[in-house]
């Protein structure tokens, strides 16, 4: 059900969705204030707005009620336009070109209407979950309409081998089979971006992580922990990727933004 507390929550997917999707997460909230910097974390999502759609900044209308949200990898700020109630599957960084079922590097920076991929079936799902008015429901209908769309999909090992490295922070070279420009290529179009991009990406989520941890509380720890050298390197990185400052983002409150930035299980 639908409650008038702010409540992020997720859970891993079901084992048919293990080798694509991260997690099912849903985020509530009855108001919301202030602009939420959305942190770029490498994966895709499909997000599913039981309540109010957020408005991106710079746009002229609030998102559709359900968007296919590519690779982030420049500032994205939402506004709520009343209250919210949001469903997401985090695809891995490498999962959600089955779901999709175009380059992935064509959305990166782009959120896309799902009806534009699917067609009638993604107007009966968001109609299907807004009626169970539950938000868990809702999330397991979404996962279902996942599940249904990728039964041919296959990880390219290639790709999810760099990925696996990627994200356990460890180097990888390109397989001997293909050269370094067509291994590029297929990576990109599998995840969105490109190995060094999606490299520096985990890096700076690396940071949230690090500052969850109680004897890492100061910023300039959480970046050596992630791997920078030094803060005015994460502080180029809060510019490229947030659009705001290290101080700005630790006085946000709790909302999207910071329930977001949760440790990934």
């Amino acid at each position: 059900m639908i409650t008038r507390d702010i409540l992020y929550e997720e859970r891993p997917p079901r084992p048919s969705l293990a080798a694509f999707v991260q997690c099912v997460w849903t985020y509530q909230s009855p108001s919301e204030c202030e602009v939420q910097p959305i942190t770029p974390d490498g994966m895709p999502e499909l997000i599913v707005h039981m309540g109010a759609p957020y408005l991106e900044t710079g746009a002229d209308a609030p998102q559709a009620p359900a968007v296919m949200a590519g690779q982030l990898t420049r500032p994205l700020s939402l506004t709520a336009t009343g209250e919210v109630a949001v469903i997401g599957v985090r695809f891995r960084p490498d999962g959600a070109k089955g779901f999709v079922k175009r380059s992935m590097d064509s959305i990166t920076d782009k959120r896309i209407e799902l009806r534009s991929l699917y067609g009638k079936a993604a107007d009966e799902l968001v109609t299907r979950v807004r009626k169970t008015g539950d938000l868990a429901a809702g999330a397991g209908l979404a996962e279902t309409f996942v599940e249904e769309n990728m039964r041919e999909a296959k990880p390219l090992a290639p790709v999810r081998d760099a990925v696996m490295r990627i994200m356990d922070n460890q180097s990888f070279t390109p397989p001997a089979s293909m050269s370094e420009r067509q291994f590029q290529r297929i990576f990109r179009s599998e995840v969105g971006v490109s190995p060094r991009l999606l490299t520096a990406i985990r890096r700076f989520r690396r940071v949230f992580d690090a500052l969850e941890d109680e004897t890492r509380r100061s910023w300039a720890a959480a970046a050596l922990d992630a791997g920078y050298f030094d803060q005015p390197q994460l502080a180029r990185d809060f510019r490229r990727f947030l659009g705001c400052t290290a101080r700005e983002w630790a006085e946000l409150n709790a909302g999207l933004a910071k329930s977001l930035n949760r440790t990934q299980p």
